[in-house]
């Protein structure tokens, strides 16, 4: 009887070891895919801090420089040469196929790996054949480039590039809100195919909006418009296109990507255009992040030519103001912001808003105030 009964203990010994043994081996499983799965996404972060890290190197590199020369001449800005030497080897010629334009080097990544901002128009159906050319000490170094992501509303495009120089460095990034009309700007580029090319000029005015349609762009795209535009007299022309506009700091404050042209007269008349940094970075940031920006969209028409607020003229039935906006509305403030007319909202939106978010409207009806809230829309494609 006494060996029976320590038999039996035996057994519940053996069979409480096995339970434990499941319930621990299934919590080291837990803790294994647990650790597997922190352990890939430190592995994303720390690639995407490496990225981060060669950028910012470079840019404190590039600053670093700038400031000992304005140390040496002791004055707010530089001369046309040394804006000129500080650029020329992150400007860039871009070769699509049968097209070619301008480009800049915008962000560097690790092992060699960086992004350069052109236009829309001078990549655009040539995604599988882009070539980019450095010139270094005026020798060519040409590397072949793939489109990161692009945007037709804002004409902005980044390509990736594997192997850029040593020498070109991403180009300091400046405030276009601060610009003023009168103050000198700088275009480099490549007009006509010829390399490395600087004109110099002022900022004529700001705040332009272009319509898409008015550039070529077809519906349905081309009834949305470029808002927030410098204009300026620095003389450039076909093949200038994506090219940065610098201000006297040699800060970009503009990408080029269109001229007034007269009735058959190709070449510049005196009138250039500029994507402002400041939706330029919008862009591009998310470009680089994502492949693709969303616009801000209201979802209405308005009279351009009205002044003192946004008279709505109509009210797309599938859009965030839908119900909340009608037809004959006068926007005469948005987040407490009066507007004198229709770019001042458009612009704000640009700069300043991305879809999803809200934004509050006081409203003119029928000859009573009223305060609207609308959340954002994406414009649609």
């Amino acid at each position: 009887m006494e060996w029976e009964h320590t038999l039996t203990i035996d057994k519940k010994f053996i069979v409480i070891l096995f339970l434990v043994a499941a319930v621990l081996g299934g919590g080291f499983t837990l803790v294994y895919w647990d650790l597997k799965t922190s352990l890939d996404v430190l592995k994303s972060s720390y690639a995407k801090l490496e990225d981060d890290y060669a950028g910012v190197s470079a840019q404190l590199e590039v600053l670093r420089g700038l400031v000992e020369q304005l140390h040496y001449v002791q004055k707010l800005n530089l001369t046309a040469v040394q804006i000129y030497n500080n650029s020329r080897n992150s400007v860039v010629l871009v070769v699509a196929g049968t097209k070619s334009g301008s480009g800049f080097v915008y962000r560097l990544g690790a092992n060699g790996k960086g992004y350069i901002v052109t236009n829309h128009h001078v990549v655009e159906g040539a995604e599988n054949n882009i070539n980019v050319a450095f010139f270094i000490d005026g020798k060519p170094v040409r590397v072949s480039a793939t489109v990161r992501g692009e945007d037709i509303y804002s004409d902005l495009a980044v390509l990736e590039v594997d192997n850029i120089p040593s020498e070109a460095k991403p180009l300091l990034i400046g405030d276009s809100t601060r610009l003023l009309v009168g103050e000198p700007v700088y275009a480099i580029g490549n007009p006509f195919g010829l390399e490395g090319s600087m004109t110099a000029g002022i900022v004529s005015q700001v705040g332009r909006v272009l319509r898409l349609s008015d550039l070529g762009v077809p519906e349905p795209w081309g009834k949305y418009s470029i808002v927030d535009i410098i204009q300026f007299d620095a003389a450039v022309n076909p093949g200038n296109s994506g090219g940065p506009l610098l201000n006297s700091l040699g800060e970009v404050v503009g990408v080029t990507f269109a001229i007034e042209t007269a009735e058959g007269v190709r070449a510049f008349i005196g009138i250039g255009y500029a994507i402002p940094s400041i939706i330029m970075k919008r862009v591009v940031n998310a470009l680089i992040e994502n492949g693709t920006y969303e616009h801000p969209w209201m979802g209405i028409t308005y009279d351009a030519s009205y002044i003192g607020g946004v008279l709505v003229k109509e009210v797309d039935k599938d859009g965030p103001s839908y119900g909340k906006l009608k037809p004959e509305d006068v926007i005469v403030e948005f987040d407490n912001r009066t507007i004198n007319r229709a770019e001042d909202l458009v612009i704000y939106l640009e700069r300043y808003k991305s879809p999803g978010e809200a934004i509050s409207l006081k409203v003119k009806r029928d000859g009573e105030f009223e305060y609207v809230t609308i959340i954002l829309g994406k414009r649609p494609e």
